[in-house]
């Protein structure tokens, strides 16, 4: 990602004067007292005592470390880490998305439906997923084959259950988008002058890349090329490659960005958040 001099210059010598504001909790113990409470969007969220904004979301200790976590250890184990290793082994992309189809993709959908209970309704999700749902939605109602629809609708759940419940993933999610608007005027403008044809794949390796760059802790730098790479191995695929880029242009990525709520709680977090116009 070109990072601007001037930009950083200017970004470098403010926080030096005035660091940029962020979560307050974390520097005095580990926890702070919460209020559960519904926001003027209507979605649920925290008031967290001492700080400045209330926090989206509402972790629930019982689902992050019940059924979320046997989720993600899944999605870890059958998707990422076995899909490494296929491609490790010289299958081809074909051969993978074989046994992503047939094998994955089924095992997945399965446990998704064991938390269907623990699901948040919709209107209730915070603003960024809930735009996710809304895409996501939208796509389902094109499938024909009501199994291939019911499939989607299940993997629409699973991702809108892991991106409201895991806060960490759902800011670096957030974070990518404010990159990844195909609609954004200056990449029009780009396109335009060097008469270059947009494409996601090369986008999503530049900015999954930048995201690796902006990981603080060694295991996530790793985990962000292993997403990369796992990404990039679906968008190749002519089935999902396809459906990935019609849900590309459906989302409203203005709705994806971090707001200035989620910037303060997402800098507590082990990652360089200013990364694009400030010198850690």
């Amino acid at each position: 990602m070109r990072r601007n001099r001037i930009i950083r210059w200017f970004f470098n010598k403010l926080y030096k004067i005035r660091l940029p504001e962020f979560v307050q909790y974390w520097k005095t113990g580990d926890m702070a007292r919460a209020k559960l409470t519904i926001l003027k969007d209507g979605s649920y969220g925290m008031v967290i005592e001492g700080e400045k904004y209330p926090l989206y979301g509402f972790p629930r200790g019982p689902v992050l470390f019940g059924p979320l976590a046997k989720l993600k250890y899944l999605v870890k184990n059958s998707i990422f880490n076995e899909i490494w290793k296929l491609l490790e082994e010289g299958k081809t992309n074909e051969e993978v998305m074989i046994y992503v189809k047939r094998i994955a993709l089924p095992i997945i959908c399965e446990e998704v439906k064991k938390s269907r209970y623990d699901f948040f309704p919709p209107d209730k999700m915070c603003p960024v997923v809930r735009e996710i749902w809304r895409a996501l939605s939208t796509m389902e109602d094109k499938f024909a084959d009501p199994l291939a629809r019911e499939q989607f609708k299940t993997v629409k759940e699973g991702i809108t259950f892991f991106l409201q419940e895991d806060d960490a993933y759902r800011f670096r999610f957030q974070w990518m988008a404010q990159y990844g608007d195909p609609r954004n005027i200056w990449r029009k403008i780009y396109r335009f002058f060097t008469r270059k044809p947009y494409s996601f794949r090369k986008e999503a390796e530049l900015i999954l890349d930048f995201l690796g760059e902006s990981e603080v802790v060694p295991d996530m730098k790793g985990r962000a090329k292993l997403i990369k790479r796992i990404f990039v191995a679906f968008l190749d695929d002519e089935e999902f490659g396809e459906l990935i880029n019609k849900i590309i242009w459906e989302l409203d990525w203005k709705k994806l960005r971090l707001s200035k709520a989620d910037t303060y709680y997402f800098r507590g977090k082990y990652f360089k958040v200013d990364s694009y116009h400030y010198d850690y």
